[in-house]
């Protein structure tokens, strides 16, 4: 048991505990070893023993344990950590409640962080964790009618988030399924098919659920409304990776865990894994069971959402700013900043940036604190953004690879390089501008990594489907969005009145 950590709290959810001496932070070989706990994980149809052991998932657990090691160290420390206000601890930031703007501040200098450290392919780092629990405390005066024990249920999980420094996948995303078939009927949608006095035991299939297998929990909440939704499947919950009854059914990788980092400088850091999530007969105590049947609760997809809209934009908006230096980098080591369309096409990335952090930064300026009293970024703004982004995503990439040109398609692997009859005329042949052939060609194979390879593709898809579809994305602006003073101004101009 944690020597930092009382007995018996939170001991189904923490799973396996590791000894550490702060009392709530934990180092990247802390967080690895919390891994080793017997979960369910299948890849490419065989159990995964140990999920810290397997090389198409290692390499992204190690890049994640960089960001629990950037906690301790005292050139970032600042910028991940926060004293939480109550206990008076210092946590990972990402579980802090945000009671004012600045607190939203510190939540974007962290997601900063992790953004630039894993370049924004990873979805879910350990600063998401928290985000439905802390949109559901925002929001607990919508619910606390039929559910009032709701929130004490919250603010212990989160009580015991924060003591663990625990990483949350979403469930979420329903499975596809025949379109023709109604609800009620779709046999695989998650439900709770037994309620007991201490809780309750679901059974079904989820999607997604990116970080699991190298996460410690999963928060279970619904999609956007359907009113034919049958009341057993509206449940928000949590479980942990570990659970009895569980199994995660992983997609093929994206990566293969072998990348050599100057062939592949992104991709070599391995990936979040995605897959399906298989529950058969699955007990979560109910002090874990934090809704259900609530009609009020399963109606408010996108308003108890909002706090991990914000994290997806802001998570957004810092990975368009490395898409405008990418841009950058390409113009430089080919030196073709005298072409007027390369310009046009560098401008249309950072229009791209620049547009995203105005929807952030005006979102936390106009962020204003709800009845619950827990501060959330303006929602317009984040629709804004999150809309943008999806919008101009595909058109981003494709401008890197027109900058590019034949470097993406002309890139050589190091173990080519260094064979001694090709290297020398390699060097000799394909110098860039004021870079070596080399350096140029080590840039070529990140921008392939970020634009072009399968992972790249995987996370052109992740983003689409993550940040929201741009259909849903428009209708929740057409209806958000005050018109009202312009339209006035237009009845009264056009003599409407």
């Amino acid at each position: 048991m944690n020597k930092s950590t009382p007995p018996a709290t939170g001991e189904w959810l923490v799973g396996r505990a590791v000894e550490r001496t702060d009392p709530c932070l934990r180092t990247g070989a802390q967080y690895v070893e919390s891994l080793r706990d017997g979960r369910a994980v299948i890849l490419g149809g065989r159990d995964v023993e140990d999920v810290t052991k397997e090389p198409q998932l290692r390499r992204g657990i190690d890049t994640l344990a960089g960001l629990f090691d950037a906690q301790f160290d005292p050139e970032t420390r600042e910028e991940v950590t926060s004293i939480e206000p109550k206990s008076g601890n210092r946590i990972a930031t990402g579980w802090l409640v945000p009671r004012s703007k600045d607190d939203l501040k510190r939540h974007l200098a962290t997601i900063r962080f992790s953004t630039l450290h894993t370049f924004g392919v990873f979805g879910r780092p350990p600063d998401y964790g928290p985000v439905k629990a802390i949109g559901f405390m925002a929001f607990n005066h919508l619910v606390k009618k039929e559910e009032p024990g709701a929130i004490d249920k919250i603010e212990r999980f989160i009580e015991i988030g924060q003591r663990h420094n625990l990483v949350s996948a979403d469930i979420i995303i329903d499975v596809q399924t025949s379109r023709k078939l109604p609800m009620p009927e779709q046999e695989g949608r998650l439900r709770v098919v037994e309620q007991r006095k201490d809780g309750v035991i679901v059974s079904g299939i989820k999607a997604g659920n990116s970080v699991m297998a190298q996460g410690n929990i999963g928060t279970i909440s619904m999609p956007p409304p359907n009113p034919t939704m049958p009341d057993e499947c509206m449940l928000w919950s949590v479980v942990p990776s570990h659970v009895e009854g569980i199994k995660n059914i992983l997609r093929e990788p994206a990566t293969t865990g072998l990348e050599h980092p100057e062939d592949h400088p992104l991709d070599s850091a391995g990936e979040e894994g995605d897959g399906m999530l298989l529950f058969d007969r699955v007990f979560i105590p109910d002090e874990y069971v934090f809704s259900f049947k609530n009609k009020a609760t399963s109606g408010a997809y996108y308003t108890l959402g909002r706090f991990a809209q914000f994290k997806i934009a802001a998570r957004l908006s810092y990975r368009a700013e490395i898409f405008a230096g990418a841009a950058q980098a390409i113009v430089d080591a080919l030196g073709t900043d005298h072409i007027q369309g390369v310009r046009a096409l560098v401008a249309d990335v950072c229009a791209y940036a620049a547009t995203l952090r105005a929807f952030m930064v005006a979102a936390v300026e106009r962020a204003q604190a709800t009845e619950s009293g827990v501060f959330l970024p303006d929602p317009v703004m984040v629709t804004a953004c999150r809309l943008h982004s999806v919008v101009g995503l595909p058109g981003i990439m494709q401008h890197l690879r027109e900058l590019s040109g034949q470097g993406l398609i002309s890139r050589v692997p190091r173990a080519t390089w260094e064979r001694q009859d090709i290297g020398p005329l390699l060097d000799r042949y394909l110098p860039g501008y004021k870079v070596s052939a080399r350096e140029k060609n080590r840039l070529f194979n990140l921008i392939w990594d970020m634009s072009s390879s399968g992972a790249a593709l995987r996370i052109a898809l992740f983003e689409n489907l993550n940040a929201t579809p741009a259909a849903p994305l428009r209708e929740e602006l057409y209806r958000t969005y005050d018109r009202s003073e312009g339209l006035a101004i237009i009845r009264k101009k056009a003599g409407l009145d």
